[in-house]
């Protein structure tokens, strides 16, 4: 198996989210030093570097945290604008993650953009310190966020 080679998707999908993943986080990077927030967007990056690495590892990009999960659902979304269509990876993958964050993708929708682009500033002002903390936080046993 070569180090792109992800048990379950198609080097095809493997490539196309490790695209999307660079290009989001270089997109937080630019927004990094402006920001009111800057923190929050390190972490941000951090996140979708580390979502880079499993897959260019070969290793099943499962989040662990909500921010990880968010983030990987923004890669399939980016991937298959992209792409211009969804394959069945990211079909399978896209409805996985869909159910649990309507909402806090709603919040950095950013309209009238020609590239797939998300204001995770709004995001992070969104959040409570509660809830920020939290983001980052591994899920809990039962599966649900603290």
């Amino acid at each position: 198996m070569s180090d792109n080679e992800v048990p379950g998707l198609t080097p095809r999908t493997v490539a196309a989210l490790l695209g999307a993943g660079e290009a989001l986080a270089q997109q937080v990077r630019t927004k990094i030093l402006h920001s009111p927030r800057p923190v929050f967007l390190y972490y941000i990056e951090q996140t979708f570097d580390a979502l880079r690495t499993k897959l260019a590892r070969g290793l099943d990009p499962h989040p662990d945290t909500p921010a990880e999960q968010l983030c990987l659902y923004l890669m399939v979304a980016y991937a298959a604008r992209l792409t211009g269509s969804l394959d069945a990876d990211l079909i399978r993958i896209h409805h996985a993650l869909l159910a649990d964050h309507d909402v806090l993708v709603e919040f950095g929708r950013v309209g009238g953009h020609p590239d797939p682009s998300y204001n995770f500033v709004a995001l992070g002002d969104a959040l409570t310190g509660h809830g920020m903390s939290s983001f980052f936080a591994p899920f809990e046993t039962d599966g649900l966020v603290a």
